[in-house]
């Protein structure tokens, strides 16, 4: 719990980018308003710095334009008299007069020297701009994945419980890196335009009825290809799909692998496995088929329309010999921008269906968030829990899974709920720790409601240890200490010792220091569950929840942990969960729930003495009693 409160403290402008989080809206109306929603995003995230970014590609495209002045004084210097050459002849007449207003006269060696200033300055520009270029697309990618995970675990657990993990994975990771591929091709595309845009400029100063003319050979090329960018957007938004059920397969097959071996099972499950790989494969290679065939049919239309100038200029408008030399230079540097702006293009299509993806997924967390509630409002528990007519169903229309649950977990005591699978009894422990809201009835703390107002308060005073444990790829030191970072050693001491675990922590090589693998599989599920029991009362809670928490140990050391516990947490208020009636023998109040209902309750020997009572039935189903 408490890591979802660190992650709400976030600073709102790292995670906002200085807006409201409604600014980061899911896009609506296809590409283009992906793209307008994507720039957008861009400009919230680094407004600063994707400025300067655009200010860069501006000065590049500026030094193009100034390799084009110095065509002119080349030109003449190589012999061509460019006075009687029409427009080409007042415009050079144009460069003569900057160059002898700032005091030059072109030489070949001055122009030699300022040609290689022009690449020196071009050359850091670039550099400029790329490392500027990195730093807008990584940080993007880095305020979308926190913002992206904030709303995930802000959002109600009714919400997260009912999702794939592997959805989440997927857009955190995969889908995060497509649109860094977005945002990167996207100021290339910035930087083509406006070059692009330079070039026709010039063009058009020199030959109006020509650029015109590779202008639009340019649109009806993009025209007609428009199908084939469509196509790259629908694949574009198929391989998220897929990519995303290869994430959803990798998980479940990995985590099958053990099942498969031991059923022999390999081949078929390998099969299955590869079917999904198979079909993200084929959607590359047709993204690929398309792309390559699109770039084809633009190429070739470049060569048309450069040969269309080529015949207007010589057979149409008569133009001097130097302005065709340069209209040619001009264009055959502005035809490569034209195709490689539209490769820049599709790519960018190709990807934005994850921008979409994520957008859409932040939009269903922040739908489904958790009413917020003061984080500092702590409830405090000195007599009771008590749940008063508490109903709770998982959606519309659906059977509820509790009706009408009266209970009353005492404080400083052991209390105990136990009864078959799908009977309720995680269903309340989660009522109870505020995760879930119950439908109806009310829940309560002493005298104080446990409502949206104190939610949050009462999660700061709980430990919680659930049948599947989460440890994370680090020590076992920062494992106890992600649950209460200003722990002693003496008080890691005291709950390795509480739950039975400092014998085999002493044992490892490292000690606390041991490193205990992805998820703790360098340790058996037994030890995994002691370091979470561990974890658990390093926190001092002011509840302890036990649901399923010593399934993975046997009945020996199952006692010792619950014993260590019993004496570590004299005054702690405990609830388990259990489907063994062993485990729960110590319990000073035991419930048995079934069909999401409370159908006995007291104390052991009571209700194990009850001849018709349902308890009994499962004591003796289990040999605990006779």
């Amino acid at each position: 719990m408490e890591s979802l409160d660190q992650a709400g403290s976030l600073r709102s402008e790292q995670l906002h980018g200085g807006r409201s989080g409604d600014d980061f809206a899911e896009p609506r109306g296809g590409s283009l308003a992906a793209l307008a929603a994507l720039v957008r995003t861009i400009a919230q995230v680094a407004p600063w710095r994707f400025a300067w970014t655009i200010a860069l590609i501006t000065l590049f495209s500026l030094t193009e334009g100034a390799g084009v002045a110095m065509l002119f004084p080349t030109l003449q210097l190589a012999g061509y008299n460019l006075e009687s050459q029409g427009k080409v002849g007042h415009y050079a007449r144009m460069v003569g007069n900057a160059f002898t207003a700032a005091g030059l006269h072109p030489t070949l060696p001055l122009m030699l020297s300022l040609y290689i200033l022009v690449i020196a300055a071009r050359s850091l520009i670039d550099r400029l701009r790329n490392v500027s270029d990195a730093q807008v697309h990584r940080r993007l990618e880095d305020v979308m994945r926190r913002r992206l995970y904030k709303a995930i675990s802000d959002a109600s657990w009714q919400f997260i419980s009912r999702s794939r993990m592997s959805d989440f994975n997927h857009a955190l990771t995969a889908e995060m890196e497509r649109i860094t591929t977005a945002a990167a091709f996207l100021t290339a595309l910035s930087a083509n335009l406006l070059m692009g845009a330079l070039y026709v400029g010039v063009a058009l100063a020199l030959s109006v009825p020509m650029t015109l003319t590779v202008i639009l050979f340019g649109g009806l090329m993009t025209v007609a290809l428009s199908r084939g960018t469509r196509r790259i957007e629908e694949l574009g938004a198929t391989l998220s799909r897929q990519t995303g059920r290869m994430y959803a397969a990798a998980g479940d097959h990995l985590q099958g692998l053990k099942t498969a071996k031991t059923y022999d099972a390999v081949a078929r499950d390998f099969e299955l496995f590869s079917e999904v790989s198979r079909q993200i494969a084929d959607t590359y290679i047709n993204v690929e088929r398309e792309q390559a065939t699109l770039s084809s049919w633009f190429e070739f239309g470049s060569a048309l329309a450069l040969g269309a100038v080529l015949f207007a200029a010589l057979e149409l408008f008569a133009a001097p010999p130097a302005m065709i030399l340069i209209l040619i230079l001009l264009f055959a540097r502005l035809m490569p921008r034209f195709q490689s702006s539209h490769q820049y293009y599709r790519t960018i299509v190709h990807a934005l269906p994850a921008f979409t993806n994520v957008c859409a997924m932040e939009q269903r967390c922040r739908a489904a968030a958790e009413a917020p509630g003061p984080p500092g409002h702590k409830l405090i528990l000195a007599n009771q829990i008590r749940l008063n007519r508490v109903s709770f169903a998982y959606g519309a229309g659906v059977k509820p899974a509790l009706s009408a649950v009266d209970m009353t977990i005492p404080a400083g005591r052991i209390t105990a709920m136990v009864g078959p699978s799908g009977a309720g009894k995680s269903t309340i422990a989660d009522l109870v720790m505020g995760l879930l809201e119950p439908t109806d009835g009310e829940i309560s703390v002493d005298d104080a409601r446990l409502d949206s107002a104190t939610r949050r308060g009462w999660r700061t005073q709980l430990g919680y240890v659930g049948p599947d444990t989460a440890l994370f790829n680090l020590s076992i030191r920062d494992n106890l200490l992600w649950a209460r970072p200003d722990a002693s050693e003496a008080e890691l001491t005291q709950a390795l010792r509480a739950s039975s675990a400092e014998e085999f922590v002493r044992a490892l090589p490292d000690g606390l220091d041991t490193i205990v693998g992805d998820r703790g599989a360098m340790l058996s599920q037994g030890e995994r569950q002691r370091l979470a029991i561990a974890r658990a009362l390093l926190r001092k809670p002011a509840l302890l929840v036990l649901d399923e928490a010593t399934n993975n140990l046997d009945f020996e050391n199952e006692a010792r942990v619950l014993g260590g516990i019993a004496g570590h947490a004299r005054g702690m208020t405990i609830l388990i969960i259990a489907h063994r009636p062993s485990t729960i023998r110590w319990a000073d109040l035991i419930y048995v729930i079934e069909d999401g209902k409370v159908a006995e309750s007291g104390r052991w020997e009571d209700l194990a003495s009850n001849g018709s009572g349902r308890f009994r039935a499962l004591c003796v189903a289990q040999r605990q009693v006779a």
